[in-house]
């Protein structure tokens, strides 16, 4: 299955790929075909327009669409049918204090949780269905620190939701967790692993990354209610100094919901993102070599590999 270069989602039995082209922000796929349905989005400064989309998520019965647009806003897009939605309404982001927002994720409830590359002790901020700021939570998996960060940037990745849990993964070193959240707003960190640990000095409130000693971590993460799939890169930074695409991973991981590691598989190809099929089935993986490809494995299949 080709496409376009872009981040993928799988929402409503389709992929919404963000940024296919200048000019439409998302483009949609059949899941089963993968014939273009339609492209949806406009960039620009205007009401319901982009300058850089992240797809939050759904409502439960997937009736509206979430599409955030960098740094403080969310875009509403209401089904009309299959792959097919109109714009509804734009909300902004309340937070306490000035901040640019680096990632997005709607979980059950209506909740959202955002980072930011602004410092402090919590990494994740909470907020409810109005989009106005509940609570921070977090903490930095690195020791050592001995002063809040004056940056966040070392501890971006990337993040995933399935029902009241939601999973983060770093990018620059390999660390992973799942939080859940209550209907009332209570966080809870139900497991935390650090993969591989990063190589990195630490002075007071900033981190170091020994850039030749150091292994890249996560690039994608998909859940569901038994398994977390995860593209793993573990490949030294060095790696990059000659070729920019070295690091992207060619590894998947897949663990239990309670953090057990099933197993570790070889890619055929570069791969970056990955999603789950609703009824959790099938798991499409994004590739990029020799060409963008969507690849789909049997969820089954993969998990009988020995």
């Amino acid at each position: 299955m080709s496409s376009e270069e872009g981040t993928p989602y799988l929402v409503d039995s389709c992929f919404l790929i963000c940024m296919p082209d200048p000019k439409n922000v998302c483009l949609v796929l059949d899941r089963q075909t993968g014939k273009e349905i339609t492209r949806l989005g406009k960039y620009g400064g205007g009401p319901g327009e982009f300058s850089y989309p992240i797809v939050a998520g759904t409502s439960s019965n997937n009736d509206t669409l979430y599409i955030a647009n960098m740094p403080n806003k969310v875009v509403l897009f209401t089904r009309k049918q299959k792959g097919f939605y109109q714009f509804l309404e734009e909300k902004s982001i309340k937070l306490k204090k000035m901040e640019f927002m680096t990632d997005i994720i709607r979980i059950s409830d209506g909740y959202y949780v955002i980072t930011t590359l602004s410092g402090g002790k919590e990494f994740f901020i909470l907020l409810d269905s109005n989009l106005h700021e509940i609570k921070r939570f977090g903490h930095h998996p690195i020791k050592g620190m001995t002063a809040e960060a004056n940056s966040f940037m070392r501890f971006q990745g990337r993040m995933t939701s399935y029902k009241n849990s939601f999973y983060f993964a770093t990018m620059f070193f390999g660390y992973i967790a799942r939080y859940d959240i209550s209907n009332n707003g209570d966080v809870t960190l139900i497991w935390e692993k650090m993969v591989t640990p990063p190589k990195c000095n630490i002075y007071e409130a900033n981190i170091g990354i020994r850039t030749h000693e150091n292994r890249d971590g996560f690039y994608g993460l998909a859940a569901n209610n038994k398994y977390l799939f995860a593209t793993y890169s573990g490949i030294f930074y060095a790696a990059a100094d000659t070729d920019p695409s070295a690091c992207v991973p060619k590894t998947l991981v897949a663990f239990s919901t309670s953090g057990e590691l099933i197993g570790k598989y070889a890619l055929d190809y570069k791969s970056s993102q990955v999603c789950l099929s609703e009824n959790g089935d099938n798991l499409y993986i994004w590739s990029s070599n020799p060409e963008v490809t969507i690849e789909r494995f049997s969820v089954k299949e993969i998990l009988n590999i020995k």
